[in-house]
C-alpha cells in the first residue's frame, strides 16, 4: 500500500513538473507570437544601430525601433537606410504585417514565394528598393497595393506575379526578361526601365521578326534547289547556279538584319527624343525635371485622384485621404503656421499631420505651393523629418509627416519640474549636431534655387524614439504670406557675448518668443525690413546659432559645468556667435558649422 502511494505520488509530481515545464516553455516561446521572426532577422545583424533597441519579450513595447503595432500585433517594419544585411524572408513569416519598407539597405537573397498560405494575407505595402536582392518574382497577393523592387538583381519573368489590386509598382534597374502582359501592362515604362530584355507595352513591342526570317530563308532555299534539279543529280551548271543562289540568299539575309538593325535603332532614338521632349515639356527646369519623374514612377496625376487629392511621396503609399479623415487625432500643437495632430489610421500606421492656417497660406499662391511641397517630398536623411504626402484642394491644406514620438527640442527645454536639467550635456551635443546635418542636407540637397527652412527653432527640431534630432516643416515660412502681421515686435535680444553672462535673462526670455517665429529670426528678417525681405541660407545658420547659444546657456544656467565641459562650452558659444553675425556675408555655411560641431563630437 505504502509502494503504491509513493508511486501514486512520483508520478504526480512527474505530472506536475511536465505541465510547468510545458507551460514555461509555451509562454517563454510564445509570449509574442512575432518575436521569433523578429529574433531570427536581427540575428543577421547582431551589431546594426537601428537594432539596438530590440531587446525585451515585447515588440509592441513601444521602445523597438522601425516597429508600428495594432492590437498588439506587427503590422509594420519600417527600417529604410538602415545599413542592414542579410536575408529579407524572416520578416515575410510575420502573422498580420501590412507594411513592410526596408528601402536603401544591402539585403540579399532570394526572395521567398508569396502568396495568402506562406505570407501574411493583409500584406498591403511591400517595398524592397535599392538592395541585393535576386531570384525570381513569385508572388501572389490579393491585397497588395504597393510594391517597389527596383534597383535589385531580380531575375525571370513577371507572369508568376499576380497582384490584382496594386496601385503603386516598380521593378526598374533588374535583370528581368520576357513580355509585359496582362494588368502590369497598364504601368507607364519607367516602371520596367532598364531591364534590357523586357519588351511589351509600355516597352517596345517583343521582336519575333528574326525566327520569321530564318524558316522563311530555309524554306525558300529548299524550294529554289529542289526546282533546279528535278532529276535529284547534281550537275556542275546547277552546282554554279547553287553557289549564287546560296551567295544571294546570305546578301538577302544580311541585308535583312542590316534593315532591322537600323530600324530598331530609329525607334529606340524616336523613343528616347519622344520621351525627354515631353519631359522638357513639363518645365524647364531642373528641379521640375525631376518632379515629373518622381511624380511618374508613384502613378502621376491618376494616382493623386485615387489618393483623393492626397500626393503620396516614397514611404506614403500606403496614405489615403479617407482613412486620414477617420483616424483617430490627438492635438500635439498650435502655432502661427496652424495645427498638428498625431493620427492613428486604421491598420494602426501613425503619423503626423500638419493643418495649415488658412489665414497664413491662402490659396493665391497654390502652384508655387505644389511645386516645393513635391520637392521637400524628395528629401530623405535621417536627421529629417520626412513628408509623406499632403493635399491641397479645396482651400484645405495638410502635410503628413512621419510621427516621432519624443516630441520636440523645445518640449525637452521648457519641461516643468527639472525637465530641462535632465538633459545631459552629451545629449545637448547630440541634438546640436543632428540638427546640424540635416539642415546641411537641406542648403546641398540639388535644387535650383537651393532649398531654405526659414523657420529654425527649437519647436521644429524633433526627437526620434532613439533621441536623434529631426530637422521638421522645411521651407513652409516662405510660404505664408502674412507672417509679418503674425510677428510681434521683437524683445530685445541678447547679444551673444553678453549669453554667458546673462544666460538666465535668456531662459527666461526665450520661451516667450519661442512659439513664434521672431525669437530666432535673422535682423534681416525683422519686421520693418520690408515686403522684399525672404528667408536664405544665411538666415537659417543665424537662426541655428540662436538655438545653439540658447540650448548651451540653458544647460549652463540649469546644471554649471563639471569636467572638461567648460571648454566645450566656450567652444559651442563660439560657434554660435560665428553663426549669428550681424551680416549674413560673415556668417559661416552650415557645412562649417557641421565641420566646427563635429570637433566636440
Amino acid at each position: 500500500m505504502s509502494r503504491l502511494r509513493h508511486c501514486s505520488f512520483l508520478l504526480l509530481a512527474v505530472f506536475i513538473h511536465l505541465s510547468i515545464s510545458f507551460v514555461t516553455g509555451e509562454l517563454a516561446n510564445a509570449g509574442h507570437q512575432d518575436l521569433p521572426a523578429l529574433l531570427s532577422f536581427k540575428a543577421y545583424n547582431p551589431n546594426a544601430t537601428a537594432l539596438v533597441t530590440w531587446v525585451g519579450p515585447n515588440p509592441c513595447s513601444g521602445a523597438w525601433f522601425g516597429i508600428r503595432c495594432y492590437r498588439g500585433r506587427v503590422v509594420g517594419v519600417f527600417l529604410d537606410g538602415a545599413s542592414l544585411a542579410g536575408a529579407v524572408a524572416p520578416l515575410l513569416r510575420l502573422g498580420q504585417i501590412r507594411a513592410l519598407a526596408v528601402r536603401n539597405n544591402s539585403l540579399s537573397g532570394a526572395l521567398p514565394p508569396l502568396d495568402n498560405a506562406t505570407a501574411s494575407p493583409w500584406l498591403r505595402h511591400l517595398l524592397i528598393s535599392r538592395n541585393q536582392l535576386t531570384g525570381s518574382l513569385n508572388i501572389s497577393l490579393g491585397a497588395l497595393v504597393t510594391f517597389r523592387a527596383e534597383h535589385n538583381g531580380f531575375r525571370g519573368g513577371l507572369e508568376a506575379l499576380r497582384a490584382p489590386m496594386l496601385r503603386s509598382f516598380n521593378v526598374s534597374g533588374n535583370r528581368l526578361a520576357g513580355e509585359i502582359s496582362g494588368d502590369l501592362s497598364r504601368f507607364p515604362s519607367s516602371a520596367f526601365g532598364d531591364n534590357l530584355a523586357l519588351c511589351g507595352t509600355p516597352l517596345p513591342r517583343c521582336a519575333r521578326a528574326y525566327n520569321a526570317l530564318g524558316s522563311d530563308s530555309s524554306s525558300n532555299a529548299t524550294t529554289s534547289i529542289a526546282a533546279q534539279s528535278p532529276s535529284g543529280g547534281v550537275s556542275s551548271s546547277n552546282g554554279g547556279f547553287s553557289k549564287r543562289s546560296l551567295t544571294t540568299l546570305m546578301a538577302t539575309g544580311i541585308g535583312n538584319a542590316v534593315l532591322i538593325t537600323v530600324s530598331l535603332a530609329v525607334s529606340v532614338a524616336m523613343f528616347v527624343y519622344m520621351r525627354r521632349k515631353f519631359r522638357s515639356a513639363k518645365d524647364a527646369s531642373d528641379a521640375a525635371l525631376c518632379l515629373e519623374e518622381e511624380d511618374k514612377r508613384n502613378g502621376g496625376d491618376d494616382k493623386c485622384q485615387k489618393s483623393g487629392g492626397l500626393v503620396c511621396f516614397e514611404g506614403g503609399e500606403e496614405l489615403r485621404l479617407e482613412s486620414l479623415l477617420k483616424a483617430s487625432a490627438e492635438v500635439l500643437g498650435k502655432g502661427v503656421s496652424g495645427s498638428t495632430y498625431k493620427a492613428v489610421l486604421e491598420d494602426g500606421i501613425v503619423v503626423a499631420v500638419k493643418r495649415l492656417s488658412a489665414l497664413q497660406f491662402p490659396a493665391g499662391r497654390s502652384k508655387a505651393f505644389d511645386r516645393h511641397m513635391r520637392l521637400v517630398g524628395r528629401l530623405r536623411h535621417r536627421h529629417v523629418v520626412s513628408l509623406r504626402g499632403y493635399c491641397n484642394s479645396n482651400g484645405e491644406r495638410l502635410l503628413v509627416y512621419d510621427f516621432l514620438p519624443n516630441g520636440s527640442l523645445q518640449s525637452l527645454l521648457r519641461a516643468n519640474g527639472g525637465g530641462a536639467r535632465s538633459l545631459a550635456w552629451a545629449a545637448r551635443k547630440s541634438i546640436l549636431f543632428g540638427a546640424a546635418q540635416g539642415l546641411n542636407y537641406i542648403h546641398t540637397f540639388p535644387a535650383r534655387p537651393g532649398l531654405v527652412h526659414a523657420n529654425v527653432k527649437p519647436s521644429n527640431i524633433l526627437l526620434d524614439e532613439r533621441g536623434g534630432a529631426c530637422v521638421s516643416e522645411c521651407g513652409l515660412m516662405r510660404y505664408a504670406t502674412n507672417i509679418q502681421q503674425a510677428i510681434l515686435p521683437q524683445a530685445a535680444r541678447c547679444p551673444p557675448d553678453l549669453f554667458l553672462g546673462r544666460a538666465a535673462a535668456t531662459t527666461s526670455s526665450a520661451p516667450a518668443s519661442s512659439g513664434g517665429w521672431h525669437g530666432y529670426a535673422a535682423p534681416e528678417l525683422a519686421p520693418g525690413a520690408g515686403a522684399s525681405a525672404r528667408a536664405t541660407q544665411e538666415s537659417d545658420v543665424y537662426s541655428f546659432g540662436m538655438v545653439l547659444l540658447e540650448v548651451v546657456t540653458d544647460h549652463k544656467a540649469a546644471d554649471g559645468e563639471e569636467g572638461g565641459e567648460g571648454e566645450e562650452t566656450m567652444g559651442m558659444v563660439k560657434i554660435g556667435m560665428l553663426c549669428t553675425a550681424e551680416a549674413p556675408e560673415e556668417r559661416p555655411t552650415m557645412a562649417q558649422v557641421l565641420a566646427m560641431l563635429s570637433e566636440f563630437m
